[in-house]
Protein backbone atom coordinates (compact mmCIF):
# COMPACT_ATOMS: atom_id res chain seq x y z
CA UNK A 1 0.00 0.00 0.00
CA UNK A 2 1.29 3.02 -0.89
CA UNK A 3 2.05 5.73 1.80
CA UNK A 4 -0.31 8.97 1.41
CA UNK A 5 2.02 11.09 3.06
CA UNK A 6 6.00 11.70 2.39
CA UNK A 7 8.51 13.43 3.77
CA UNK A 8 11.78 13.93 2.87
CA UNK A 9 15.26 15.76 4.11
CA UNK A 10 17.62 17.64 1.60
CA UNK A 11 20.25 18.84 3.19
CA UNK A 12 18.58 21.75 5.92
CA UNK A 13 15.50 21.57 4.23
CA UNK A 14 12.30 19.36 5.05
CA UNK A 15 9.49 18.43 2.51
CA UNK A 16 6.48 17.29 3.20
CA UNK A 17 3.94 16.61 0.90
CA UNK A 18 0.54 14.83 0.55
CA UNK A 19 0.94 11.43 -1.88
CA UNK A 20 -2.23 10.62 -3.54
CA UNK A 21 -1.84 11.84 -7.71
CA UNK A 22 -5.15 9.16 -8.03
CA UNK A 23 -6.99 11.29 -6.02
CA UNK A 24 -5.28 14.67 -7.02
CA UNK A 25 -3.72 14.60 -3.32
CA UNK A 26 -6.73 15.30 -1.76
CA UNK A 27 -6.56 15.78 2.02
CA UNK A 28 -8.42 13.47 4.50
CA UNK A 29 -8.19 14.14 7.95
CA UNK A 30 -5.50 11.50 8.86
CA UNK A 31 -3.55 13.46 6.35
CA UNK A 32 -3.99 16.73 7.46
CA UNK A 33 -3.08 15.25 11.15
CA UNK A 34 0.21 13.63 10.07
CA UNK A 35 0.41 17.12 8.29
CA UNK A 36 0.45 19.14 11.66
CA UNK A 37 2.33 16.40 13.18
CA UNK A 38 5.49 16.31 11.02
CA UNK A 39 5.34 20.39 10.81
CA UNK A 40 5.74 20.64 14.63
CA UNK A 41 8.71 18.13 14.52
CA UNK A 42 10.45 19.77 11.47
CA UNK A 43 9.86 23.43 13.04
CA UNK A 44 11.13 21.69 16.61
CA UNK A 45 14.15 20.35 14.59
CA UNK A 46 17.62 22.77 15.06
CA UNK A 47 19.15 21.14 11.58
CA UNK A 48 16.13 22.43 9.75
CA UNK A 49 16.34 26.16 8.42
CA UNK A 50 13.29 25.73 6.00
CA UNK A 51 10.26 23.59 5.26
CA UNK A 52 8.84 22.97 1.91
CA UNK A 53 5.17 21.84 1.40
CA UNK A 54 4.88 20.27 -1.65
CA UNK A 55 2.69 17.83 -3.73
CA UNK A 56 3.13 14.64 -5.87
CA UNK A 57 2.53 13.03 -9.44
CA UNK A 58 2.76 17.21 -10.89
CA UNK A 59 -0.75 17.84 -8.84
CA UNK A 60 -0.22 20.27 -5.68
CA UNK A 61 -3.87 19.20 -4.04
CA UNK A 62 -7.33 19.47 -4.86
CA UNK A 63 -7.95 20.31 -1.20
CA UNK A 64 -10.10 18.33 1.21
CA UNK A 65 -11.45 15.22 -0.12
CA UNK A 66 -15.19 15.39 -0.75
CA UNK A 67 -16.05 12.50 1.17
CA UNK A 68 -14.41 14.48 4.33
CA UNK A 69 -16.49 17.75 3.33
CA UNK A 70 -19.64 15.10 2.71
CA UNK A 71 -19.75 14.72 6.67
CA UNK A 72 -20.65 16.76 9.88
CA UNK A 73 -18.68 19.91 9.80
CA UNK A 74 -15.60 19.34 12.28
CA UNK A 75 -12.65 21.49 12.91
CA UNK A 76 -9.23 20.18 10.61
CA UNK A 77 -6.50 19.07 12.08
CA UNK A 78 -4.48 21.23 9.52
CA UNK A 79 -3.26 24.24 11.51
CA UNK A 80 -3.04 27.36 9.51
CA UNK A 81 -1.76 29.38 12.38
CA UNK A 82 1.19 26.65 12.86
CA UNK A 83 2.44 27.82 9.42
CA UNK A 84 2.45 31.49 10.26
CA UNK A 85 3.28 31.35 13.69
CA UNK A 86 6.50 28.87 13.51
CA UNK A 87 9.66 29.42 13.68
CA UNK A 88 10.89 27.80 10.11
CA UNK A 89 10.42 29.35 6.72
CA UNK A 90 7.72 28.04 5.02
CA UNK A 91 8.05 27.31 1.14
CA UNK A 92 4.88 25.97 -0.84
CA UNK A 93 6.19 24.17 -3.83
CA UNK A 94 2.88 24.35 -6.33
CA UNK A 95 2.77 22.21 -9.37
CA UNK A 96 -0.38 21.82 -11.05
CA UNK A 97 -3.63 21.93 -9.67
CA UNK A 98 -4.30 23.66 -5.68
CA UNK A 99 -7.75 23.85 -5.26
CA UNK A 100 -9.61 25.03 -1.79
CA UNK A 101 -7.29 23.91 1.13
CA UNK A 102 -4.49 23.12 -1.51
CA UNK A 103 -4.59 26.80 -2.61
CA UNK A 104 -5.24 28.26 1.41
CA UNK A 105 -2.47 25.60 2.58
CA UNK A 106 0.08 27.69 0.19
CA UNK A 107 -1.16 30.85 1.43
CA UNK A 108 -0.13 30.01 5.15
CA UNK A 109 3.48 29.24 3.66
CA UNK A 110 6.14 32.23 3.71
CA UNK A 111 7.01 32.13 0.34
CA UNK A 112 5.67 30.48 -3.03
CA UNK A 113 7.51 28.99 -6.01
CA UNK A 114 4.75 27.66 -8.97
CA UNK A 115 5.43 25.70 -12.10
CA UNK A 116 4.08 27.61 -15.17
CA UNK A 117 1.21 24.74 -15.17
CA UNK A 118 0.04 25.59 -11.96
CA UNK A 119 -3.67 27.16 -10.66
CA UNK A 120 -4.61 28.57 -7.66
CA UNK A 121 -8.14 28.17 -6.67
CA UNK A 122 -9.90 29.40 -4.20
CA UNK A 123 -13.16 27.86 -4.90
CA UNK A 124 -15.34 27.05 -2.29
CA UNK A 125 -18.33 29.03 -3.74
CA UNK A 126 -18.24 25.80 -6.19
CA UNK A 127 -18.82 23.27 -3.98
CA UNK A 128 -21.41 25.68 -1.96
CA UNK A 129 -19.55 26.16 0.91
CA UNK A 130 -17.52 29.73 2.01
CA UNK A 131 -13.81 30.23 2.25
CA UNK A 132 -12.15 28.61 5.36
CA UNK A 133 -8.71 27.44 6.69
CA UNK A 134 -8.02 31.21 7.22
CA UNK A 135 -7.81 32.09 3.55
CA UNK A 136 -10.74 34.62 3.89
CA UNK A 137 -7.73 36.69 6.13
CA UNK A 138 -4.46 35.51 4.35
CA UNK A 139 -5.81 36.15 0.72
CA UNK A 140 -6.98 39.32 1.52
CA UNK A 141 -3.67 40.79 3.13
CA UNK A 142 -1.58 38.93 0.15
CA UNK A 143 -3.46 40.58 -2.72
CA UNK A 144 -5.86 43.19 -1.65
CA UNK A 145 -9.02 42.63 -0.67
CA UNK A 146 -10.66 43.61 -4.04
CA UNK A 147 -8.65 40.58 -5.71
CA UNK A 148 -9.65 38.53 -3.03
CA UNK A 149 -13.58 39.60 -3.28
CA UNK A 150 -13.12 38.69 -6.59
CA UNK A 151 -11.36 35.10 -6.36
CA UNK A 152 -13.56 34.06 -3.72
CA UNK A 153 -17.09 35.04 -5.14
CA UNK A 154 -16.37 33.82 -8.71
CA UNK A 155 -14.38 31.06 -7.76
CA UNK A 156 -12.31 31.46 -10.44
CA UNK A 157 -8.97 29.73 -11.39
CA UNK A 158 -5.86 32.29 -11.62
CA UNK A 159 -2.76 30.90 -13.52
CA UNK A 160 0.89 30.93 -12.59
CA UNK A 161 1.25 34.00 -14.60
CA UNK A 162 -1.58 36.29 -13.22
CA UNK A 163 -0.41 34.73 -10.14
CA UNK A 164 3.06 36.22 -10.22
CA UNK A 165 1.12 39.57 -11.42
CA UNK A 166 -1.13 40.15 -8.27
CA UNK A 167 1.76 38.86 -6.33
CA UNK A 168 -0.14 35.41 -5.27
CA UNK A 169 3.15 33.66 -5.73
CA UNK A 170 7.07 34.21 -6.09
CA UNK A 171 8.75 33.01 -8.61
CA UNK A 172 7.45 30.79 -11.77
CA UNK A 173 9.56 28.19 -13.04
CA UNK A 174 9.74 24.84 -15.51
CA UNK A 175 8.06 22.11 -14.17
CA UNK A 176 11.13 20.31 -14.52
CA UNK A 177 12.53 22.27 -12.63
CA UNK A 178 10.95 23.48 -9.57
CA UNK A 179 11.90 20.84 -7.01
CA UNK A 180 15.54 22.15 -7.75
CA UNK A 181 14.38 25.52 -7.67
CA UNK A 182 12.57 25.41 -4.45
CA UNK A 183 15.80 23.60 -3.01
CA UNK A 184 18.12 26.58 -4.20
CA UNK A 185 15.63 29.03 -2.48
CA UNK A 186 15.93 27.16 0.72
CA UNK A 187 19.23 26.73 0.79
CA UNK A 188 19.71 30.38 0.30
CA UNK A 189 18.11 30.74 3.39
CA UNK A 190 19.65 28.02 5.19
CA UNK A 191 23.05 29.93 4.67
CA UNK A 192 22.33 32.67 6.82
CA UNK A 193 22.63 32.49 10.75
CA UNK A 194 19.36 30.29 11.74
CA UNK A 195 18.69 32.23 15.02
CA UNK A 196 18.97 35.35 12.56
CA UNK A 197 16.43 33.44 10.19
CA UNK A 198 14.24 32.39 12.70
CA UNK A 199 13.90 36.22 14.61
CA UNK A 200 13.49 37.88 10.98
CA UNK A 201 10.17 35.31 9.68
CA UNK A 202 8.55 36.59 13.25
CA UNK A 203 9.91 40.03 13.37
CA UNK A 204 8.10 40.02 9.31
CA UNK A 205 4.79 38.35 10.58
CA UNK A 206 4.83 40.32 13.53
CA UNK A 207 4.97 43.61 11.69
CA UNK A 208 2.36 42.81 9.50
CA UNK A 209 0.34 42.34 11.98
CA UNK A 210 1.04 45.53 13.89
CA UNK A 211 -1.43 47.96 14.06
CA UNK A 212 1.01 51.15 13.33
CA UNK A 213 4.23 51.94 12.27
CA UNK A 214 5.10 52.84 15.61
CA UNK A 215 4.51 49.14 16.92
CA UNK A 216 6.12 48.11 14.20
CA UNK A 217 9.39 49.89 15.69
CA UNK A 218 8.88 48.43 18.73
CA UNK A 219 8.82 45.15 17.20
CA UNK A 220 12.01 45.91 15.04
CA UNK A 221 14.27 46.82 18.52
CA UNK A 222 12.56 43.95 20.10
CA UNK A 223 14.17 41.55 17.58
CA UNK A 224 17.04 43.79 17.46
CA UNK A 225 18.23 43.21 20.81
CA UNK A 226 17.23 39.35 20.69
CA UNK A 227 19.23 38.92 17.75
CA UNK A 228 22.30 40.39 19.05
CA UNK A 229 22.01 38.75 22.12
CA UNK A 230 22.52 35.93 19.97
CA UNK A 231 25.16 37.09 18.42
CA UNK A 232 26.86 37.58 22.23
CA UNK A 233 26.08 34.04 23.07
CA UNK A 234 27.52 32.62 20.54
CA UNK A 235 31.10 34.21 20.12
CA UNK A 236 31.08 33.68 23.71
CA UNK A 237 30.80 29.82 23.26
CA UNK A 238 33.04 29.75 20.20
CA UNK A 239 35.80 31.32 22.93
Amino acid sequence: MTEDFRTWTRGPVRWLAPNRPRKLNAWTYDMAARLTDEFAAADADDSIAVIVLAGTGGVYSAGIDRSVIAGEIQPTPFDVEAFVKSRTPTIACIDGLAFGMGATSALACDLRVASNRASLTFGFIRIGITPEWGSSYLLSRQVGLSRAMDLCLTGRSVDADEAYRIGLVDRVVAPDDIEDETQKLAEQIAEHDLGAIYLTKKLMWSSFEAASLAESRVVELEAAIASRHALKQAETAGG
